[in-house]
């Protein structure tokens, strides 16, 4: 029975624990899924570390980033993507980010991305430039890069709008951003070339640059853009004069010899150097001259110089006959100082001019300082009424004649302008009562021959003396003579001797005749006697010149030690 209760609940356990054990089974699996879902697995901790970062960065560079840029050239010689830096005065501003070539395979183009707060630099005339090693004509630069590598200079603008698109230069620029002086324009006819960067000079110191060069088609002449930096280009005037800085210059003129070199970095280097040879106004007040004036650039300093002369106390001689040995740069003098120079010669509206006119004007400018240019021009001006005051050509020495002009002073003479002149000339009676010519006093010359003038004078006259007739008649009579004494000397009857006596009277009034015709009132002895003054008046003029040879022997060639030129007492 027992045996059998047994077997019962053994055969009735199993559904039981069957049931229980599958709902031990299911409750022990629904909290193993419970404890399952609630679990965090490690694997995901680095993509989502990535995530944040990549979030910050994206973030930061959206902060902290500025404009993208670009920025075309030629060439794209040692810029890289990702390397390259653009820098302002060598802190870096931006960084190329691409390097692609246009669509017309002509340039490249950078795509530059610049820092924050870069957004005023990017005016529309701000400039670009490629940073690299460069050997010119006046030093070398961008060592530095060498070891660093190239980069992109940025020199600020300072227009009012911006850009995003720029053209880079193919030359750094010689004016810095912020840089204050003067832009001038020079413009010149010599075939000479100058390039961008060459120096410009004031007395050997360097003051400004050639910023750009280029040829007008149309005047076919080369203009030239400088620049002038502060405090120097205070010293540019209306008077100032530019020229073309060679280094050395050698010059053979009628007047001698002269010769002018620059300092050595002008004879290395070249370039453009001006001066103000004279003072622009008389009170010293400072001129404003504009930015963008335009001036003239001279061949050499001498050329400058004289042109410069044009702004001083100029006076004008009006030569009749010949303009002779007379050039710029020939000497004025008076009492036989120099007190000024020919400015140009001759002085004509037209070139044509010359065939027509019954005068070649000179332009003479005299000598004058700031303190006494009024009291020189009073005392001038003031002979030129009293008629006192005249000029002729004379000559420095005796190998080079007729090249200079010299003042006189003569009461006694009454120097005046002939009336003809005058009219013909195209001068004009001023409001002052003087003559004058195109605005400029006119000094009247003296109507005296020249040193070469007298030679030839005294050449042709020498010429014109029948030497040849006088000697035929001479010995003619002297014939006739030897013949009518030889025959009365053979003669042997009265009636012989008759005849012979009658010959010999006729002979010797042939040789009276003929002697009184060179005798005194005849034109062969007014032609001795004026030849005769003619020797004496060349002895004369030359009489100065032989005691300066005596003196000094280099006079002969290259004309007397220049005098000190007198001036005014100055003021106390």
């Amino acid at each position: 029975m027992a045996s059998s209760d047994n077997q019962a609940s053994k055969a009735a356990t199993p559904p039981e624990r069957s049931v229980a054990a599958r709902s031990a089974t299911a409750s022990g699996a629904t909290g193993a899924l419970e404890r399952k879902a609630g679990r965090f697995s490690l694997i995901w901790v680095v993509p989502l570390i990535a995530l944040i970062i990549s979030g910050i960065l994206l973030w930061n560079s959206k902060l902290n980033n500025g404009p993208t840029i670009t920025i075309t050239t030629n060439s794209a010689q040692g810029i890289e993507e990702g390397k390259t830096l653009v820098k302002m005065r060598s802190v870096t501003v931006g960084v190329v980010k691409d390097v692609t070539i246009s669509s017309d395979y002509q340039n490249i183009v950078l795509t530059v991305q610049m820092d924050q707060g870069t957004d005023d630099m990017l005016r529309s005339d701000t400039k670009f430039w490629v940073v690299k090693p460069r050997i010119e004509n006046t030093g070398v630069s961008g060592l530095d890069t060498l070891l660093s590598g190239s980069y992109i200079e940025l020199n600020m603008g300072s227009q009012s709008t911006y850009s995003t698109d720029f053209v880079a230069l193919d030359e750094p620029p010689v004016r810095q951003s912020g840089e204050r002086g003067l832009m001038l324009t020079l413009v010149s006819s010599d075939s000479r070339k100058l390039g961008n960067g060459d120096v410009v000079t004031f007395r050997g110191f360097e003051v400004g640059a050639v910023t750009d060069t280029y040829l007008d088609v149309e005047t076919q002449l080369i203009n030239y853009q400088i620049f002038v930096r502060e405090p120097y280009a205070q010293l540019i005037t209306s008077n100032t004069a530019f020229w073309i800085s060679s280094g050395v210059e050698l010059n053979i003129s009628t007047s001698g010899l002269s010769f002018y070199s620059e300092s050595l970095d002008n004879i290395i280097v070249g370039g453009i150097s001006f001066d103000n040879f004279i003072t622009a106004n008389a009170d010293n007040t400072p001129e404003v001259i504009e930015d963008g004036a335009t001036y003239t650039l001279y061949t050499k300093r001498e050329d400058a110089r004289l042109a410069s002369l044009e702004g001083s106390l100029l006076y004008v001689v009006l030569l009749e006959d010949s303009i002779y040995s007379i050039a710029p740069g020939a000497a004025v003098m008076y009492r036989g100082v120099k007190v000024g120079e020919v400015v140009k010669a001759p002085w004509l509206k037209e070139q044509s001019a010359v065939f027509t006119s019954h005068a070649l004007p000179v332009l003479i400018a005299i000598d004058r300082t700031t303190e006494n240019q009024e009291q020189i021009e009073a005392i001038l001006n003031g002979m030129l009424k009293d008629h006192a005051l005249c000029a002729q050509v004379g000559s420095s020495n005796m190998v080079f004649s007729n090249n200079i002009i010299e003042l006189k002073y003569d009461p006694q003479r009454q120097c005046q302008l002939p009336e003809a002149l005058v009219a013909h000339s195209g001068s004009v009676l001023g409001p002052d009562g003087l003559i004058a010519y195109r605005d400029f006093n006119v000094i009247p010359l003296i109507a005296t021959q020249s040193l070469t003038t007298q030679i030839d004078a005294f050449l042709a006259k020498l010429n014109e003396l029948d030497l040849a007739r006088l000697t035929s008649d001479l010995q003619q009579s002297l014939q006739s003579i030897t013949a009518a004494m030889n025959a009365f000397a053979v003669s042997n009857t009265m009636m012989d001797r008759t005849q012979v006596i009658a010959k010999l009277a006729e002979a010797f009034n042939n040789f009276n005749d003929t002697v009184k015709g060179y005798g005194p009132n005849t034109p062969l002895y007014d032609g001795l006697m004026q030849n005769l003054k003619n020797i004496e008046q060349l002895l004369q003029d030359i009489a100065p010149a032989a005691s300066e040879v005596g003196q000094s022997p280099t006079s002969l060639i290259f004309g007397a030690p220049d005098d000190p030129i007198p001036r005014a007492p100055r003021q106390q």
